[in-house]
Parts: structure tokens; C-alpha cells; sequence
């Protein structure tokens, strides 16, 4: 998903779920966004098999540079939900 389309979706539709999968380090560095929740990516599959996320509520993933979203958002699909992922993570939303 393209930084355009992810800044018009999160100021428009609030029934998404943020999904920032970040290590806890990482957020001292530099904050997620607001209402994202963070599971870091070793954690995501095993939150997924254990029910812990929703596959009927659209999920849009994300990262510093977007390269472990893309991961996470391949396996997820391959598994039913519903899961797109912010091309150049947080770096090129920040980008003006």
C-alpha cells in the first residue's frame, strides 16, 4: 500500500487494525502511530495461531522500512486474513 493510501485510510476508516511489528527497542527510538498496536514480528504468528487477531477486520502492517511487514503480510494472506503492508514502512511515511 502506498503511503497516500495509508494516510487517507487511517484518517477515514477507523475499524482497521495498526499493526506496527517493531521490536520494543525500536519504539524508544522513534514512536508508532498513534492507535497502532505493537506485536514485534517473532511474535505475530504465534498471536495469529493463537486466535489473537482478527480475520474479518482489515490489518495494515508496518515497520521502519517495510521489509519485514512485506513478511508478515504475505504469510497472513496465505492464511486467510485480510492484510495489506506500508510500502517503505514508517521511513517513507515520514518522507514529505
Amino acid at each position: 500500500m502506498k503511503k497516500e493510501t495509508f494516510k487517507e485510510i487511517i484518517e477515514t476508516d477507523h475499524s482497521i487494525l495498526l499493526l506496527d511489528i517493531r521490536e520494543p527497542e525500536e519504539l524508544l527510538i522513534e514512536e508508532t502511530i498513534p492507535g497502532a498496536k505493537n506485536v514485534p514480528m517473532g511474535k505475530v504468528f504465534t498471536e495469529a495461531i493463537k486466535g489473537n487477531l482478527p480475520k474479518d477486520v482489515q490489518i495494515i502492517v508496518f515497520c521502519r522500512t517495510g521489509g519485514r511487514a512485506g513478511v508478515v503480510e504475505r504469510e497472513l494472506c496465505e492464511r486467510g486474513y485480510l492484510i495489506d503492508g506500508l510500502e517503505g514502512g514508517l521511513e517513507a511515511l515520514r518522507e514529505t
